[in-house]
């Protein structure tokens, strides 16, 4: 072998290949599809984060019209705090952990309707306190937040002859949005339950009263009221004083009649905003 043979042998032996190219364009895309996708997941209100994707060349080799190898960075996860649901300020002015306040003034709200419910048990009957034997408290008050607007919900129980029961109400706010319907359409919406209804009259307003529930044992009667307002009023009275405990004795006899229950529903004082 001479020296220019020699020196051609070394060349070859020495020079790198050119690297295959890359499917750059099917990588951008797969990219673009996968990003497009985790921010359809995000939900609406939630911004995307895009990473965009950079290239760069291969830093030997290129031929001309060759393409150049493209990286694409992957997408910044979203932190937990981020995918949480916007919840209203608390009394303490902090947002509340769920839609349930549990202080400021739509608490108090809650806790004002309790009073309100407790002051409606009629003569002859006593509002019953304290827990069951099982630890399910007698008495309950509530404020939530419903995306909308707020409601309200006070049950108290009701005692007579070693019997317990309970009375209760909700009310919904304007902005809950619930619609001007028909009375008994309107005491369709209580809790999704159903029943045999009829149309009272108490003064000038309409009130649909369910005298007997189908086929649900949390609440025997009720009866609803939508204010001109939107404010929707539910008065409602049970045997049971708690579903499902089985150590108190039910009532034999309700507290209050189903005209009674429709004159409840339309009571000022029940108009909270």
């Amino acid at each position: 072998m001479d020296e220019d043979e020699l020196r051609a042998a070394f060349r070859t032996a020495t020079t790198l290949r050119t690297p295959p190219p890359m499917e750059s364009a099917a990588a951008l895309a797969a990219g673009h599809r996968a990003v497009r996708r985790r921010a359809a997941r995000a939900g609406a209100g939630l911004t995307a984060v895009l990473v965009a994707a950079t290239s760069a060349a291969v830093a030997w080799g290129l031929r001309p019209g060759e393409p150049a190898v493209v990286s694409a960075q992957p997408m910044i996860a979203l932190s937990p705090a981020a995918t949480k649901p916007a919840r209203p300020l608390d009394g303490d002015g902090q947002p509340q952990e769920d839609a349930t306040s549990r202080s400021g003034k739509h608490y108090q709200q809650g806790v004002k309707l309790l009073s309100l419910v407790a002051a409606s048990i009629p003569p002859g009957w006593r509002r019953a306190t304290g827990k069951t034997d099982s630890g399910l408290p007698l008495t309950e008050n509530q404020a939530e937040a419903d995306g909308k607007g707020w409601s309200y919900l006070a049950s108290a129980a009701v005692t007579r002859n070693g019997r317990t029961g309970r009375l209760l109400a909700e009310v919904h706010t304007p902005a809950a949005g619930i619609p001007d319907i028909n009375p008994c359409s309107l005491a369709d919406t209580f809790w999704n339950m159903h029943g045999d209804c009829e149309t009272v009259t108490v003064g000038a307003a309409r009130v649909g009263v369910v005298v007997h529930a189908w086929g649900d044992e949390r609440i025997d009667q009720w009866a609803a009221y939508r204010y001109p307002d939107g404010t929707v009023v539910y008065t409602a009275q049970s045997r049971n004083a708690v579903n499902g405990d089985s150590n108190l004795k039910p009532l034999t006899t309700l507290p209050l009649t189903g005209k009674q229950l429709a004159a409840l529903a339309v009571d000022p004082k029940f108009h909270l905003g």
